[in-house]
């Protein structure tokens, strides 16, 4: 069980410590198991069905990869991107590989791990988290992907259409966390994997 600085609570990443403790990570076997248990649970959820809403459906596989990022940490995260990207592709492999979406998954990983890792969970960066995910990784990087993939042409229209379907699934995403989050935060305090939330009596607040 981790002890002392490594469960205390960072207000921003933006300090060495911080990223001293999430290059700590690496070295806990206990974390690392994590991961992995973590990556099977993503591949576990992308069995289930995707989630019709407006005009675009959404897989529920984030819930996972924000579970790990927030125990783990954004280094242990980018780390787990790159490993489930390539771990999935070659369980199911969908066209021809393409690194972009890899690094679209590491880079989602890094942001749930910016917003989540050594924080106190709340409604606000649950959206946070979604709406860069959903309009910086989702939409943006992955327009260029798919403009590279079509010859190099058509940015904007793949970036419209994406964007439109991304901003339609932040709420429902942010939803679909809060669930489950708001019943495994208790257990993963109590195993000494995330520091103690400020109020116990209502885990996740708006801010």
């Amino acid at each position: 069980m981790y002890k002392g600085k490594s469960t205390r609570l960072y207000a921003t990443p933006f300090s060495p410590s911080y990223w001293r403790d999430a290059a700590e990570c690496m070295k806990s076997l206990r974390l690392l198991v994590f991961a992995a248990l973590m990556i099977a649970m993503t591949r576990a959820l992308s069995l289930i069905p995707s989630i019709p809403i407006a005009h675009t459906k959404f897989s529920v596989g984030f819930i996972a990869r924000a579970l790990c990022a927030m125990v783990c940490g954004p280094v242990v995260g980018v780390v787990f991107g790159f490993a489930e990207d390539i771990l999935g592709y070659a369980i199911s492999p969908s066209g021809a590989f393409f690194f972009g979406y890899t690094i679209s998954t590491m880079a989602g990983m890094l942001v749930y791990g910016l917003c989540f890792y050594r924080a106190r969970i709340t409604i606000f960066r649950l959206f946070l988290a979604n709406l860069v995910v959903n309009v910086v990784v989702n939409a943006l990087m992955g327009s260029l992907w798919s403009t590279i993939l079509a010859g190099g042409a058509g940015y904007w229209g793949f970036f419209t259409v994406s964007l439109s379907k991304n901003l339609v699934t932040i709420i429902p995403k942010m939803i679909l966390m809060y669930i489950p989050y708001q019943a495994l935060l208790p257990i993963l305090q109590r195993m000494g994997v995330i520091p103690r939330q400020l109020n116990d009596r209502n885990l996740i607040s708006v801010f």
